[in-house]
C-alpha cells in the first residue's frame, strides 16, 4: 500500500510540474493524534458557514439553460457557468482538471475524506447533475484541510489547492429520472401551507423559565368593521417592556406600519 501511494505521489507530482506546477509533495512520518473526535453535524455547519458561495444546483441548471447555456451532463462545464473563477486544462495524456484561481478544486461530496487516489479523487465525476442537491465553494484552508488527504501538510494543501467544492446528494429516493432527447425537466417553487406560531398555554405554569424573544405572530389578523383587533398572549420569564410592529394593508392596497 504504502509503496503505491508513493508511486501514485511521484506521478501526482510528474502531472503537476507538465501543467505548468512545480511543487513538491513532502510526505510526513505517521503520527497518532490522541484528540476527542468531532461531530460530524459541527463539521458541516463550520464548513458552510465559512462558504463564500451557494448554489441550488436544480435551481443553478434551469438559470443556464434560460441563458440558452449548455451542461449536458459535466460538471466542470457547470462549474464554470456558475462560477467565472473556474477553469479547465489538459494534461499532456488527455486528462480534464479543474481549476479554480490557478489552483486545484477538491471535491469533496457529502462531507467525506478526499484521498489522492485517482478513485477517490476523481469520483465526483461519476455524479450525475441531477443527484447533487447544492454546492458550497470554500477558500477556508481549515475546511480543505479537514477534507483533504490527511497524509498532506497544511502548506501543501494550501499550495495545491484554491477551494473546496463541497457536493451535497439528494437522498436515494429523490433523485429525478433524467429527461429524454428534447425534454427539459424544470422544477417550481410551490406555496407553503402557513404555519402556526406556537403560542404556549400558561394556564398551567411550567417549571422551566421562558425566555422567547417573540411572544406573538399572526399574519392573517382580522379587524372588525370599526378597524379594531384583539389578541391574547402570554408574556415570557424576562419581558418588562413590549415592542409592537404592525404592518396592515387596506381593501384598497394601501400599506400602514405602527412600531410602538
Amino acid at each position: 500500500m504504502e509503496k503505491d501511494y508513493n508511486l501514485f505521489l511521484q506521478a501526482y507530482e510528474d502531472s503537476l510540474r507538465r501543467l505548468g506546477i512545480d511543487e513538491k509533495i513532502h510526505h510526513l512520518d505517521e503520527v497518532e493524534v490522541k484528540a476527542r473526535k468531532r461531530d460530524k453535524a459541527s463539521d458541516v455547519f463550520q464548513a458552510r458557514t465559512k462558504s463564500l458561495a451557494y448554489y441550488d444546483v436544480a435551481s443553478e441548471m434551469d438559470d443556464i439553460q434560460d441563458r440558452n447555456g449548455f451542461i449536458g451532463d459535466d460538471i466542470h462545464e457547470l462549474m464554470r457557468n456558475m462560477n467565472p473563477n473556474f477553469y479547465t486544462q489538459f494534461s499532456p495524456s488527455g486528462e480534464e482538471y479543474l481549476f479554480y484561481k490557478g489552483r486545484f478544486a477538491l471535491f469533496v461530496i457529502d462531507y467525506e475524506r478526499t484521498l489522492h487516489e485517482e478513485l477517490d479523487f476523481n469520483k465526483y465525476r461519476n455524479l450525475t447533475l441531477e443527484s447533487i442537491k447544492s454546492i458550497y465553494i470554500s477558500e477556508d484552508v481549515g475546511t480543505m484541510c479537514r477534507y483533504a488527504d490527511p497524509r498532506f501538510t497544511p502548506m501543501n494543501i494550501d499550495k495545491l489547492y484554491g477551494c473546496a467544492v463541497l457536493i451535497e446528494t439528494k437522498p436515494e429516493g429523490e433523485v429525478s429520472v433524467k429527461g429524454g432527447k428534447g425534454v427539459r425537466k424544470t422544477w417550481l417553487e410551490g406555496y407553503s401551507k402557513v404555519k402556526e406560531f406556537y403560542s404556549p398555554d400558561y394556564r398551567v405554569l411550567p417549571h422551566e423559565d421562558d425566555y422567547r424573544r417573540t411572544l406573538y405572530w399572526q399574519p392573517e389578523l382580522m379587524t372588525d368593521e370599526q378597524g379594531r383587533a384583539t389578541v391574547r398572549f402570554y408574556s415570557n420569564s424576562r419581558c418588562r417592556r413590549l415592542r409592537i410592529s404592525v404592518n396592515t394593508l387596506d381593501a384598497a392596497g394601501r400599506i400602514g406600519v405602527l412600531e410602538r
